[in-house]
């Protein structure tokens, strides 16, 4: 299995007729994910729509493993209608998945969701 980076990975994504040396499996971590996601959103300008649609593919691609599967899913169905960042997203349900009754954040948007709970700075 090979590790990608972001720019890798994204370099594949943009343009399909690079190929990967090697040929895969492919690993792509949280962090990757997460790299992925702010690129797409503040140079690309991609929809969540769109975001989540690639991030799909990505988890249905057989040579291709996406690191915390089962929380990037869950992530990505409250990033497509939410307000918060996919990253607020995928901490609230990596925790979850994890056994944390909630996530504490400062974050609004974030605090919008079940797996949050939001506190209130003190000044």
């Amino acid at each position: 299995m090979t590790g990608l980076d972001t720019n890798v990975l994204l370099g594949w994504l943009l343009n399909r007729r690079s190929k990967l040396p090697g040929g895969g499996p492919f690993r792509i971590s949280l962090i990757v994910l997460v790299e992925l996601v702010w690129v797409l959103q503040s140079q690309f300008r991609n929809s969540r729509s769109e975001i989540a649609s690639i991030i799909e593919t990505l988890l249905q691609i057989p040579d291709v493993d996406v690191a915390g599967r089962d929380a990037v899913k869950a992530a990505l169905d409250d990033f497509r209608d939410g307000g918060a960042d996919f990253a607020d997203y995928l901490i609230g349900h990596d925790n979850a998945l994890s056994g944390c009754e909630t996530t504490w954040t400062y974050d609004r948007k974030a605090g919008r969701n079940p797996r949050f709970t939001l506190l209130q700075m003190e000044n």
